[in-house]
């Protein structure tokens, strides 16, 4: 069997490593052109900003690539305890506790070639796909600006910039409506020389409706720190170095003053794509054979959360199980993937619903509101928490009988906002 994967961002790359175990051929459609060293690429407009790797999709990539976080380890990348994080939220500094789970902080360039490297797919780079190739119902091919391109099974892992639904509309076959929640969130991000003290991950968190600035700032290799600046609800940072820094320090944590002896190395870089959007393909009603549709195409996380990575890990090992690629088989897949990604949806998707007029996140959301006393005050729900957000432990787990109690304790303690707390001591 011939599978074609269309992107080469690390979706595409983890359904192609995947779908060599099994497939005599594995080609990889990417249309930028790949250097093969890391670097910033037209493609990955959010690679310019902080890239987090949840522990879960750490334990995912070690798993389909063996050693490949010493690897990183050695190119640069920073090892820390995922308890070792310093995160302001608006009830005060997180209760930061060990939690034995491996954190890597590393940019995103350095992540996806490491990856690519080691993925046996052919790759063709420069390719503009055009649409797809079908024939009584099924999926033949790629069509692409210089020609075809057979294959048995295609698999879009296109991204956020995914025109699937429009090749399909081309065919005949309707979609549902994306499912769309917009924060509005924006970033700014700069690239710094780190100073010596500067924590592995520090940040303050967006809250809705009242804190509508953060700021999450990583070590990455190379002795550099990268500090994305967000705003939510339209209140963007801007790009000039002088708006950019008064920005900064309009936050409550004092990073301006961490920053103070570091030397900036590039330019302010802006994203603004950051809009939730779920399309729920599992409910096409004539969808085709030899086609599925994976990552940021199917289910585009607000990147604040970081979830992206991990979730396409996840969906890529759904091909180990899954040889169907009939009409029904490629349903089911998407069935699959649907339920792959339904609790991690609900989670972001309810935070930024806070930021949305008309709904504020409803019952989960207040209850997820309570939570903010809780990791503040006990270690122990801190590192409860951590383990739902880096996708090792399920969201139900924060639905306990003793988490319950400690969360109604604990959320009578501080209901101050909005006031600057004092840095905590860089470790």
């Amino acid at each position: 069997m011939k599978a074609v994967v269309i992107g080469g961002g690390i979706a595409g790359l983890l359904a192609a490593r995947v779908l060599t175990e099994t497939c005599d051929d594995v080609v990889v459609l990417e249309r930028d052109e790949l250097s093969g060293e890391p670097e910033y690429r037209a493609g990955v407009p959010q690679g310019r900003h902080v890239h987090g790797l949840l522990v879960r999709g750490g334990e995912l990539l070690e798993e389909l690539f063996p050693g490949l976080r010493e690897e990183l380890v050695l190119a640069g990348a920073e090892l820390a305890d995922a308890g070792d994080m310093r995160i302001l939220n608006p009830l005060g500094w997180l209760a930061a506790a060990p939690t034995g789970m491996p954190l890597l902080s590393l940019s995103r360039p350095l992540l996806e070639t490491r990856i690519r490297r080691r993925v046996t797919a052919q790759f063709m780079t420069g390719v503009h796909v055009t649409g797809l190739s079908m024939r009584d119902g099924v999926v033949d091919g790629v069509l692409t600006r210089a020609g075809r391109v057979d294959a048995d099974l295609v698999v879009d892992a296109s991204g956020r910039s995914s025109k699937l639904r429009d090749w399909l509309a081309a065919a005949g076959i309707t979609t549902p409506e994306p499912e769309v929640v917009d924060s509005r969130t924006g970033y700014a991000t700069r690239t710094y020389t780190a100073p010596a003290d500067f924590p592995v991950v520090y940040a303050e968190s967006l809250s809705a409706p009242d804190l509508r600035r953060g700021v999450a700032a990583m070590r990455v290799e190379g002795g550099r720190i990268m500090v994305t600046a967000q705003g939510a609800a339209g209140d963007h940072p801007p790009r000039d170095p002088k708006g950019y820094r008064e920005f900064l320090g309009s936050l409550r944590v004092p990073i301006t003053e961490l920053l103070a002896g570091a030397e900036p190395l590039t330019p302010v870089y802006l994203f603004a794509r950051t809009a939730s959007r779920r399309n729920a393909f599992e409910d096409t009603a004539r969808w085709p054979g030899g086609l599925v549709a994976v990552g940021d195409a199917v289910c585009a996380f607000n990147p604040v959360y970081g979830q992206g990575i991990t979730v396409a890990a996840m969906e890529a090992l759904l091909f180990r199980s899954h040889g169907d690629f009939s009409a029904k088989g490629c349903r089911d897949f998407q069935r699959r993937v649907a339920r792959t990604t339904r609790g991690t949806w609900a989670m972001s998707s309810n935070a930024d619903r806070g930021w949305v007029e008309t709904k504020r996140g409803g019952l989960l959301g207040w209850y997820l509101k309570k939570w903010q006393a809780g990791i503040v005050h006990d270690p122990d729900l801190f590192r409860r928490f951590l383990r739902v957000v880096h996708m090792v432990a399920p969201p139900a787990s924060l639905f306990t009988p003793v988490v319950f109690r400690r969360l109604a304790k604990y959320s009578r303690l501080d209901r101050r906002r909005g006031r600057r707390p004092a840095a905590p001591t860089p470790r």
